[in-house]
């Protein structure tokens, strides 16, 4: 049978800390952006500071739009990675752009497109679980044989932290500060409000008192 005070604190536990379903999206919208799906670019990587997220996110999914009031096709086989970095999002190498990659990086997805483009197109993959404490995120895509003409919208480093692009195309290479609006789909873990954390004490604490009464 369970104890009251085992209750309070079970409720405790949740209220600190809660799963949720949900998405995050970074960037707003500053105009279009042809890389990399509307580009002969071979090897496209956009990084995502830390900051900018508010706690632990198990990726499932990644979402781009497309620019409104534009149309294009999509095709090349697109390969998602992504990874956990220690580097500053804006000192990467736009030479070496695998040397950019963490040590976990993984394989997300590989997608072949083709067709019409649609006003937001997602890839589903993973999961890839991203903890912000341990650093920056890191998006790799590479591209075999693309041919797609679409525009999609460009954060321009609305971040507010930022997102920086790097790229390879047709073997030259750069940096700038523009990078895709994107979304991040999956499971999210709230961080502990501090009002919370005294009713996990207490329900802790009445868990220990009640295994030295037995």
């Amino acid at each position: 049978m369970n104890h009251p005070i085992h209750k309070v604190a079970l409720l405790c536990c949740v209220s600190a800390c809660t799963l949720l379903g949900g998405s995050i999206t970074l960037g707003t919208d500053t105009g279009p952006n042809d890389y990399p799906f509307g580009s002969t670019g071979t090897e496209y990587q956009e990084a995502y500071a830390s900051s900018d997220f508010s706690g632990q996110i198990s990726i499932t999914g990644i979402d781009f739009f497309l620019q409104p009031g534009t149309s294009g096709t999509l095709g090349g086989t697109y390969t998602l990675s992504l990874s956990i970095i220690a580097a500053n999002i804006d000192s990467l190498s736009d030479s070496d752009l695998p040397s950019n990659r963490g040590p976990d990086n993984t394989e997300f997805t590989s997608v072949v497109l083709s067709g019409a483009a649609p006003s937001e197109l997602t890839f589903t993959g993973g999961p890839f679980l991203y903890n912000p404490s341990l650093g920056n995120l890191l998006l790799d895509i590479t591209i075999t044989s693309p041919s797609g003409t679409a525009a999609f919208e460009d954060g321009n480093s609305s971040g507010p932290a930022g997102i920086v692009r790097y790229y390879n195309q047709e073997g030259t290479s750069g940096t700038t500060g523009f990078g895709l609006v994107t979304e991040f789909d999956g499971t999210t873990s709230s961080v502990p409000e501090p009002g919370t954390l005294p009713l996990l004490g207490c329900g802790l604490v009445g868990l220990l008192v009640r295994r030295l009464r037995r």
